[in-house]
């Protein structure tokens, strides 16, 4: 399994050659990102236990993108996103735009993972695997003097057995003596999963170069919503951040857009490359940040089963509140590159209501924008 993703990877990253592409329309990466996040360090295994999360971002938009000069895996998601908006792969004045695709395995299970049987009051076994491509648009509102960006973004994958979330998590326990679960045989079924988001986040426009020098602050706020049988939901928040060297981006919690996916320019900037991009590498940083979120939720599959099957599932809360805190690093290297570490500390409260505990989990990220 694990090679099985690393090569879908290794496919999705592989610029294509085609006759009928110009250089300037082929998808050409300027970061990728590796995030693990787990309930290890919580002295936990259960709930949301455990993500794998591979990522990589384009450079920006200088021509309108065809579809035909996506990665293979990403043309049915670009097909789809240009149905909901013909205009979205198109380069558009005073807007930047750039592409990011992820990669991503999340497994969830109930506290008591040593019962072979269905626990009733707890939440079922599940896995997603999935393929995630979405596009970043970033725009400024002079008469409001503030920074927009807009996150359009489609998840295809599938849910149950062929995630492969139960061979992931034996093969990690065993490796790391650790037992084995004892209930995946009455995880969710096989079923094709999709979900279509859009998310909007806003900041003021301080920040004009590819970072802010010295100590400063910032405040993102955001809103958003997520249409599908992975989730549907609708999302607002706020993210706070406080350190040496802020780059120019749209907050730093790892699970957002415009965070571990890197944003477009906004390309009216001194530090700019020839091809209007964010110059690097950014001197060395290190900030503080903090974020809330509420979430109310209408579907959740780890929650609500199947939607195909009335099979195992529990009652969830209609509204979720989640807190993240954390500290994230950047650190020049040779060769005009950033090297970015990331640790996260989320807590989120009760998801349904037999749960006796708000869930924690940690998530680290390791990436590089070149």
């Amino acid at each position: 399994m694990r090679q099985s993703i690393l090569f879908l990877f290794i496919l999705l990253i592989s610029t294509p050659v085609f006759a009928n592409c110009k250089s300037d329309e082929e998808v050409n990466f300027r970061n990728y990102n590796f995030r693990i996040e787990n309930d290890y360090f919580n002295n936990d295994d259960s709930n949301y236990t455990s993500g794998v999360i591979l990522s990589g971002v384009t450079h920006d938009f200088k021509e309108n993108i065809k579809n035909e000069c996506l990665p293979i895996i990403a043309r049915l998601h670009g097909e789809i996103l240009s149905f909901i908006d013909t205009d979205l792969f198109k380069k558009q004045e005073g807007n930047a735009k750039n592409l990011y695709f992820n990669i991503s395995q999340l497994m969830y299970t109930p506290v008591d993972d040593k019962t072979s049987t269905i626990i009733k009051d707890d939440r079922p076994y599940a896995g997603l695997l999935s393929l995630g491509i979405g596009i970043n648009e970033r725009n400024r509102d002079q008469i409001k003097n503030i920074q927009i960006l807009s996150t359009k973004e489609l998840t295809l994958g599938i849910i149950g057995p062929a995630s492969y979330a139960k061979q992931t998590q034996n093969f990690v326990h065993d490796r790391f003596n650790v037992y084995r679960a004892q209930g995946w045989k009455h995880q969710l079924d096989n079923e094709p999963a999709i979900m279509y988001m859009f998310e909007r986040k806003i900041k003021s426009d301080l920040q004009q170069n590819s970072y802010t020098p010295g100590i400063s602050k910032d405040l993102i706020k955001f809103y958003g919503l997520k249409i599908g049988n992975i989730e549907t939901s609708l999302n607002a928040g706020i993210e706070g951040r406080y350190g040496l060297n802020i780059p120019n981006d749209f907050g730093s919690a790892p699970s957002h857009p415009g965070c571990d996916n890197t944003a477009p320019s906004p390309g009216i900037s001194e530090t700019c490359t020839d091809k209007g991009e964010l110059m690097l590498p950014i001197p060395l940083g290190v900030h503080l940040f903090a974020l809330a979120e509420l979430r109310g939720v209408a579907y959740d599959f780890s929650l609500d089963g199947n939607i195909f099957a009335n099979n195992h599932h529990v009652n969830k809360e209609p509204i979720v509140g989640l807190i993240a805190v954390g500290v994230n690093s950047l650190i020049p290297i040779s060769g005009n590159k950033n090297l970015k570490l990331t640790l996260t500390q989320y807590v989120q409260s009760k998801e349904f209501k037999e749960q006796k505990n708000a869930d924690k989990f940690v998530s680290f990220t390791v990436g590089l924008d070149f």
